[in-house]
């Protein structure tokens, strides 16, 4: 078995200036048990004339010639001379937990009927087809991982599995517990970075290495957070009740149409969240928080080009966006009330609701920072939708033609947009491009789970 040449590896470019940031006075925990922090500023007094745009050229996303079939393609991700490093782990692995009388990590001891006693541990070819079967298993959903393996009985119609003439279950079982991605005698329990993300590291390092060489993107990128689902035993599993895959470990991802290019682990307990970020004891007020960190950071990862980054409320802030300007990189992102946003845009956000002060259905306000750098914008949908964007001025000729539905919505917030469409169950509108362009680019990280689940 072959695999295509692995491409050149690629070294993220990681360092930024550290003396930029702000400690925790600026952002809050947003879940007690969890580290993510979301940005805390005063709100806006003052206010700028006019609005400088920040131009970003329309670039389409390019992807390099790929291997001729996709098998090629999967191995330039799973090379096999990495799959013959986890099989030299893997032996390692077994080797030590029989000489210990153990069966895992937990230190089960190993009775005279384990199957671990004959065992040495798997080929290339047999890991190969292990993480065939876990592919396939996820296409096609049985009640237990037993059911693959049964025969079909007379009288009983069952899916008969024809992977199951080319690896027995016994030592798939084997194999998909043991089988070790990592060398567990280099492993260092003192590290910042725990065992669990140690243990995948360099395939993950990999992976990313790869998909920046294959997938060049466009001038829009997303950064989120997601979760990468697991359901095994960790104490660095993250829960988020509003996700597709509620628990697992948490990344905070850049992505372009579902395709995840660049990633940074996170801890939920650590004092900094994202993995490999870290703070010096210098404070500068004027400049972005410690929540937006992260930010900085995967925004640098990426080569040095008119980038339209978007993002979500956590982290947006007229400090961030303005730092990314100088760097760069245009930003349009939702926004709290309390990330510095401006205090009358403030106001009407918390008049939201009031008859009598609440904006007409699809109207904008706009406001830029003092230095007009950063603009500030207010949008009634269901409800006021507040925007920073350091791209988009919010002017009446900045619109885009969008399909939408009438909410179902009976709040008092909602009475224009149920006003305007009156009996009509769904109407073309001309929305503004700063939201159509958020709603637009933003689901680029959350098409992966689309697809996936």
């Amino acid at each position: 078995m072959s695999s295509p040449p692995i491409l050149d590896e690629i070294q993220a470019v990681t360092s930024y200036d550290d003396k930029s940031f702000l400690d925790e006075r600026h952002s809050r925990r947003i879940w007690p048990d969890d580290s993510t922090r979301a940005t805390v500023f005063p709100a806006e007094e003052d206010r700028g004339t006019s609005f400088e745009p920040f131009q970003v050229e329309t670039r389409e996303f390019h992807i390099n010639t790929l291997p001729p079939t996709p098998l090629k393609l999967f191995q330039l991700f799973l090379p096999i001379s990495l799959v013959e490093k986890w099989v030299v782990y893997t032996k390692i692995w077994v080797s030590w937990l029989k000489m210990n009388g153990w069966i895992d990590s937990w230190k089960t001891e190993m009775k005279r009927t384990s199957k671990l006693h004959k065992w040495e541990g798997p080929t290339a070819s047999e890991v190969m087809m292990t993480i065939a079967v876990l592919i396939y298993m996820g296409v096609h959903k049985e009640k237990s991982i037993r059911s693959y393996w049964k025969s079909p009985k007379p009288g009983a119609q069952r899916a008969e599995h024809s992977f199951v003439r080319f690896i027995s279950y016994d030592n798939f079982q084997l194999i998909h517990r043991h089988l070790r991605p990592f060398d567990h005698t280099q492993v260092d329990e003192t590290a910042p970075l725990p065992r669990v993300f140690q243990g995948v590291e360099e395939w993950s390092e990999h992976i990313q290495a790869v998909s920046m060489q294959l997938f060049r993107p466009g001038s829009h990128l997303a950064i989120d957070e997601c979760i990468i689902r697991y359901t095994g035993r960790s104490d660095v599993t993250t829960t988020i009740k509003s996700n597709p895959d509620p628990v697992g470990f948490k990344i905070w991802v850049i992505a372009q149409l579902g395709f995840f290019i660049h990633w940074l682990w996170h801890i939920k307990d650590a004092e900094h969240g994202a993995v490999g970020i870290e703070i010096s004891a210098q404070i500068l007020s004027s400049q972005p928080s410690q929540a937006q960190r992260r930010k900085r950071r995967k925004v640098s990862d990426k080569a040095a080009e008119e980038i339209h980054d978007i993002e979500y409320n956590n982290e947006a802030s007229p400090p961030l966006f303005r730092y990314l300007r100088k760097q760069g990189y245009g930003a349009t992102g939702t926004a709290r009330m309390n990330s510095g946003i401006s205090k009358e845009l403030v106001k009407d956000k918390n008049d939201d609701g009031r008859v009598k002060k609440m904006y007409e259905f699809n109207a904008v306000k706009a406001i830029p920072t003092l230095d007009n750098q950063v603009n500030q914008i207010a949008w009634k949908d269901n409800k006021l939708v507040l925007f920073l964007s350091t791209v988009f001025t919010g002017a009446d000729d900045e619109r885009d033609v969008r399909q939408r539905k009438k909410p179902s919505s009976k709040k008092s917030e909602a009475k224009p947009i149920r006003r305007f469409f009156g009996d009509e169950a769904v109407k073309m509108i001309n929305i503004p491009t700063v939201a159509a362009a958020y709603n637009d680019e933003m689901n680029h990280g959350s098409m992966l789970t689309a697809v996936t689940n």
